[in-house]
């Protein structure tokens, strides 16, 4: 049995799960989002594939930015930042305190605290002279991710929002959160939880029958044309499930609430037969993993190699053998003259 702990990149309090990071795992994908995050450089390649190394400050800002959930840091979880808005009658989050950098909090993770049904005030105002903050890179991932939860918590015509605070709070230390919350020499670090997983609970309580949205960057939709040839490596290769078959395999299917936007399902048709969409989708249908058909494949069996392989008209020759007999039509008709 495959030992997790051994793959588990960590220093102090954070954790680099690299069995769980695109980059590492599949090699038609070039994601740098942790780097881009990271202002320390903490994240280096060795032999092609992705460490954390010794230098890393354990800030959190890179959290949000994981696709994946590949990064961990002991003694935070977005349960906690949930029930720290359940019992506050204001919630107020800053770095300083009980909190991490406010990086640590993807867009999905943003719109699943403001489903609390509270209103949310954030502090940035320790960015401008933040050690992590090198070129305002983290400060305006956060803004952007505030903006867009908002954005999509007004669409589904609900009042609350997360503000910015124009004020410093109270004093607390900025490692408040490091000294509460001491990660023990020997721990095992969690496995990553399912991306998107909050939002989803939040909204199977929130959502009507049925609820349009579009142009979220944490909505993908897919379409597949007609050149696939069923070869199943956009199935075989997704990290997360969000493509699958149907038990008789003739019809390929995508849930929306699995895919994450690697693409690379798409990186790695051969075909180029399956790309990303923009359109409206149900999120009921985003909420409960609903599956939607791509494509249906007619399985029809090769009169010459005898394999089943998907059927598009004319005669019931695969691609492989067609292709295999137009390369190599004059040696067949040499054989024949010969005889």
């Amino acid at each position: 049995m495959l030992d997790r702990t051994l793959y588990i990149d960590r220093v102090g309090a954070f954790s680099l799960d690299r069995l769980s990071c695109l980059r590492n795992e599949y090699a038609n994908n070039a994601c740098t989002l942790c780097q881009k995050a990271c202002a320390h450089e903490a994240f280096v390649f060795r032999q092609g594939k992705l460490h954390l190394s010794p230098v890393c400050t354990q800030c959190g800002a890179c959290m949000g930015a994981c696709p994946s959930k590949a990064l961990s840091l002991y003694g935070f979880s977005m349960q906690k930042a949930l029930d720290f808005v359940k019992k506050e009658s204001s919630p107020l989050f800053t770095c300083k305190g009980e909190m991490p950098c406010l990086g640590a909090f993807s867009v999905d993770e943003w719109c699943a605290l403001l489903l609390e049904g509270k209103n949310v005030t954030c502090s940035l105002l320790e960015c401008a002279t933040c050690e992590h903050n090198r070129g305002g890179v983290v400060e305006q991932r956060i803004r952007a991710c505030i903006d867009e939860a908002n954005d999509f918590v007004a669409t589904l015509h609900k009042h609350e929002r997360i503000r910015f605070a124009t004020e410093v709070s109270e004093k607390r230390s900025r490692r408040a959160f490091f000294e509460r919350f001491i990660a023990p020499t020997k721990c095992v670090a969690c496995l990553p939880e399912a991306p998107l997983l909050h939002l989803k609970k939040a909204l199977k309580h929130t959502l009507p029958s049925h609820h349009e949205a579009n142009s979220f960057t944490f909505l993908h939709s897919k379409e597949i044309s007609q050149t696939c040839d069923n070869c199943k490596e956009c199935v075989q290769f997704c990290p997360t499930g969000a493509l699958s078959y149907n038990t008789d395999q003739t019809q390929l299917l995508f849930q929306m609430g699995k895919c994450i936007g690697c693409g690379i399902c798409e990186a790695i048709c051969k075909k180029e037969a399956i790309k990303s969409i923009t359109k409206e989708v149900d999120l009921v249908d985003f909420a409960y993993d609903r599956a939607e058909i791509l494509m249906r494949h007619d399985l029809q069996v090769c009169l010459t190699c005898k394999c089943a392989f998907s059927y598009k008209g004319g005669e019931k020759v695969c691609e492989r053998c067609s292709t295999f007999e137009k390369e190599h039509v004059q040696m067949f008709m040499l054989a024949s003259q010969s005889h």
